[in-house]
This record gives structure tokens, sequence and C-alpha cells, in this order.
């Protein structure tokens, strides 16, 4: 049976960070260190909804009894 070899594999958009033009050499330590990826939001979001859960769920269990 034939064998097939794929030895270059590159993730795709791996040559936005490889490229000699990259703006993250651009970027500045300050900058780096500002990122935050949105995790301050979506933790927020997500107790936000843990609340409102928790709560309609109190209020659907006082009606019931």
């Amino acid at each position: 049976m034939a064998t097939i070899s794929i030895s270059n594999l590159r993730a795709t958009g791996a040559n936005l960070f490889a490229d000699s033009e990259s703006y993250l050499s651009e970027l500045t330590d300050a900058e780096l260190n500002e990122t935050k990826g949105g995790s301050i939001i979506a933790g927020a979001a997500f107790v936000a909804g843990v609340i409102i859960g928790v709560a309609i769920s109190v209020r659907i269990a006082k009606e019931v009894c």
C-alpha cells in the first residue's frame, strides 16, 4: 500500500506571526501587558448569568411550593 508523508505542516494563520513585518514586534511591553483577551468581561457576564439563574430558580421554587 502507498504511504503519504506530509512534512511541512503549519497552522492556519501562522504566517501572520512568523512574518518579518509582524505587528507583534511593534507593540511595547506596556501594550502587551494591557491585553486581557476579554477575560474580565467574560467573567462578569458569567457571574451575572449565574445570579440571574439562581434568582429565577428561587422564584419558580416559591411559586411551586
